[in-house]
């Protein structure tokens, strides 16, 4: 067994005990979820800032239309649990099929440019019907019950469906970044004139990038608006996807386990200073980031595998 594999189970089996630790480490188990879910999401903008080489400034669109995918089918078809989840993911899927073929042809800013203004069109979409949206306020529900009626999802058990579903999430992610579409990927980051030289379509392989980028951002999303038992159309405003972002790019983007990292240190951040100051928690948590970014050039996560990796080859 390697010691990537290794590490991986540690991770994991410290995560399952966090409803233990968290009277101790005084992080609440909710906190704990959303986390893992916002660490799916940035995994999303991973995929194309870290290994496509796009910036993904518009990848809340697809979180909320994971959200409200959810919410509207629980609101208007009363499913269940993991039916919801599906039908928000394939609600976020479809948005990328339809937004694709329009940011595919775009690379750098442009590209970065045009997903905000895609993702902006869909927040005042959220915004403005109030009848099937909710508008301004969004909407309000309660978390269903998980494939029987018997099976309610009380904090830790919905933490350790979190955690399950974070697993699967990250697994599919390595499987894909170390497959040889993800070796593309990185290819065309680097450089993709090359690419077009030895006969592949980019486009196609950018394509299929932001589709699964979708994939994870809604699946993140649907999850996120069960948690919090609403969804509202911040869920698709810009900001958001500056979050994810900042937190691929705080863990280290183009690591497998970077988005975790950062999510984490983002999530929980925000949560222990918004506690001490209500009004001036974003200015702090800004400032931790530009510090980070100084000291940490390649994240935390990568600046930590970069110097294990010079001290074992020196």
């Amino acid at each position: 067994m390697t010691r990537g594999r290794i590490a991986t189970i540690a991770v994991v089996v410290l995560l399952a005990f966090e409803p233990v630790l968290s009277p101790f480490i005084h992080v609440d188990v909710t906190i704990a979820s959303a986390a893992l879910l916002f660490a799916i999401a940035a995994m999303s903008a991973n995929l194309l800032l870290g290994y496509t080489g796009l910036p993904p400034f518009g990848n809340a669109a697809f979180f909320g239309l994971g959200a409200y995918g959810a919410a509207l089918s629980l609101k208007y078809w009363h499913v269940e649990f993991a039916t919801a989840a599906v039908l928000g993911t394939a609600l976020a899927v479809l948005g990328a099929l339809v937004l694709g073929p329009f940011l595919l042809r775009r690379r750098g800013i442009y590209f970065g440019l045009l997903s905000i203004a895609f993702g902006q069109v869909f927040y005042f979409i959220a915004y403005r019907f109030t009848d099937v949206t909710g508008g301004e306020d969004g909407m309000n529900f309660s978390r269903p019950f998980l494939l029987v009626p018997s099976l309610r999802l009380r904090e830790t058990a919905f933490y350790y469906l979190a955690l399950v579903v974070f697993v699967a999430a990250i697994l599919a992610f390595e499987a894909i970044v170390r497959s040889p579409f993800g070796k593309t990927l990185i290819a065309i980051k680097q450089n993709e004139l090359r690419v077009r030289y030895l006969g592949l379509d980019s486009n196609r392989f950018v394509f299929v990038a932001i589709v699964i980028s979708a994939a994870f951002a809604g699946l993140s999303g649907a999850l996120t608006g069960m948690l919090n038992n609403s969804v509202g159309p911040l869920m698709l405003d810009w900001h958001q996807s500056g979050d994810f972002v900042l937190s691929t790019i705080l863990g280290g983007s183009g690591t497998i386990w970077g988005p975790l990292v950062g999510s984490i240190i983002f999530v929980v951040g925000r949560d222990i200073i918004s506690s001490y100051t209500q009004e001036g928690w974003q200015i702090i948590l800004g400032a931790l980031f530009v510090a980070c970014v100084i000291f940490f050039p390649r994240g935390i996560l990568g600046t930590a595998l970069q110097l294990f990796a010079a001290k074992r080859h020196g």
